[in-house]
């Protein structure tokens, strides 16, 4: 189940960080091709925006296919048993404090889950950590989320790691992320998700 898992996150990261992109990429390029054509080649023009129409169809289905990549324990049964069983398959100790009563919106769970995963991926293959501290809480109308290792810090996001797509993911629900990676004090991830533009 661990390959599985891994195989899953691989498969979404290289959706949102290569195939999106690139078709983002391709639909604007087209935009400034139909924008550069003269008046009088109107057929071309109608041609291009359509090309341009279709590509965007094709980029939304792309991205709910992405979305829905995830871990069947995440969608069946939510956040608290999905995080504690990443919790028991991390190769690092993971210590738990999970104040979560029910469900919460499809999106939230999946962004929370995803930042958890990425992150201990990172303190395992990157920051040679032992533990992870990982806990989450609702209060407010906001999921609060908080994972801090004990690694060698020094994550940069501007790097172009998975720490990128995270922010993405957060911040296309209207949360916020604050990344802290001091070299030699670990990297601190805190996260706030708004519950109320999900339901």
């Amino acid at each position: 189940m661990i390959a599985v898992d891994e195989a899953r996150r691989r498969i979404e990261r290289d959706l949102h960080d290569g195939v999106q992109q690139r078709l983002v990429a391709l639909a604007l390029q087209l935009r400034e091709a139909e924008a550069s054509l003269p008046p009088e080649m109107s057929e071309v023009r109608e041609l291009l925006s359509a090309v341009t129409s279709g590509l965007t169809g094709t980029l939304d289905d792309l991205r709910q296919i992405s979305r829905g990549v995830h871990p069947a324990i995440l969608s069946q049964d939510g956040l608290r048993p999905a995080l504690r069983t990443l919790a028991r398959r991390s190769p690092i100790a993971v210590d738990l404090s999970l104040d979560l009563d029910g469900r919460l919106p499809e999106p939230i769970e999946v962004a929370a889950y995803y930042v958890v995963a990425e992150a201990l991926t990172n303190a395992t293959k990157h920051a040679h950590a032992s533990l992870v501290h990982v806990t989450a809480a609702v209060w407010a109308g906001r999921l609060h989320l908080s994972v801090r290792d004990d690694g060698v810090g020094g994550a940069d996001p501007a790097r172009g790691s998975g720490l990128t797509g995270l922010t993405d993911r957060v911040e296309a629900l209207g949360g916020t992320i604050m990344i802290s990676s001091p070299a030699g004090q670990g990297t601190h991830i805190q996260v706030e998700l708004p519950l109320e533009r999900c339901n």
